[in-house]
């Protein structure tokens, strides 16, 4: 990783990516050609509402998509190595060590049976080459790194046994044991009150100025976006649609589906009611022609159900996909 940050190269490049899931109602596309790159060292948002794509995206960098999916077009590239071209036995060799994820919900994705200090274990066991008492030595220190008071009775417990936020730090600390280079973040705080959530934000941020691995962050909480983030792309059905430097997309927002997200931030100094999006996101087996945003849009002009926008450079690096933004109309050029 250090030749990478001396480089310049990003860490992780998802070059064109579209994945299809077979269904009764045909073939759907919930992530379709996205383009996203991780600078190593650095913590990338990616944001939109649920059904916009950005866990399907996770689940096709790491491999985990289900049996009636595929990636068909595009790549996962980690340096030099194309993870969609990998075997599953191969591809299992670099997630968890080189790439790890934190799920959702805990609950569902720790083993009920098994005390979670095993689960941790096992996780050093598969990827690095210890003995069993070292491993348990592992998993304990990682269990202080992460604050779990007790780490030696904690290693013993059910995870029925543990509050969600003591849960949630035993999937930061299975995610972080092996040292990735990237840690993938699904919603890590969506179950969590927000004393817990700013207790494991700043663990993550912590951890990753220890340990200087890269941080992709899923999530739908734009505050979260703003404490933790230095890249962010916002995602809309199955398709990127913004691309800034976190001070510039909060300053500067140029796609209406991005601004009305921000919109519905609430502000400390202000008693005014909270804007919302008119509408849902689409079905995967009905998306619109043109922009998929437009059916939505207050701003949308007559050229927007004619054809997909291309995601445009609007100067320094940020990106949109527009078409109002592109003619200069519909009221969302700078």
């Amino acid at each position: 990783m250090e030749q990478m940050m001396a480089s310049g190269q990003p860490l992780l490049r998802i070059e064109q990516l579209k994945t299809v899931i077979h269904s009764r109602r045909g073939d759907l596309v919930p992530v379709d050609q996205v383009d996203i790159e991780i600078p190593a060292g650095k913590t990338v948002g990616l944001v939109g509402e649920s059904g916009c794509g950005k866990s399907m995206t996770a689940m096709s960098v790491m491999g985990l998509l289900p049996h009636n999916a595929h990636v068909a077009q595009g790549r996962v590239l980690l340096g030099d190595l194309d993870l969609t071209a990998m075997s599953p036995k191969e591809l299992r060799k670099v997630t968890g060590d080189r790439i790890s994820m934190i799920f959702q919900e805990p609950m569902t994705s720790l083993n009920p049976v098994i005390q979670v200090g095993k689960q941790v274990q096992e996780a050093i066991l598969l990827h690095k080459k210890v003995s069993r008492e070292e491993a348990k030595r592992r998993v304990l220190e990682v269990f202080r790194q992460v604050g779990i008071p007790e780490p030696e009775r904690r290693y013993r417990a059910y995870p029925h046994q543990l509050s969600g936020g003591l849960r949630q730090r035993v999937m930061i600390g299975m995610a972080m044991v092996c040292d990735p280079d990237l840690l993938i973040a699904d919603e890590p705080t969506t179950a969590l009150d927000v004393t817990i959530e700013a207790q494991i934000l700043h663990l993550m941020r912590q951890l990753q100025q220890q340990n200087g691995a890269s941080i992709l962050m899923i999530t739908h909480n734009l505050g979260v976006v703003a404490e933790l983030c230095d890249l962010v792309y916002v995602m809309y059905a199955g398709k990127v649609v913004e691309r800034a430097e976190v001070r510039d997309l909060f300053k500067n927002p140029l796609h209406p589906y991005t601004r009305g997200l921000l919109g519905a931030l609430p502000k400390l100094d202000s008693t005014q009611r909270l804007n919302n999006i008119d509408g849902m996101v689409p079905s995967l087996s009905e998306m619109p022609a043109g922009c998929r945003f437009a059916p939505r849009c207050s701003q949308a002009v007559a050229g927007c159900s004619a054809q997909e926008p291309p995601l445009i450079d609007a100067g320094g690096g940020h990106l949109v996909r527009c078409t109002a933004y592109e003619t200069g109309k519909g009221g969302v050029s700078p």
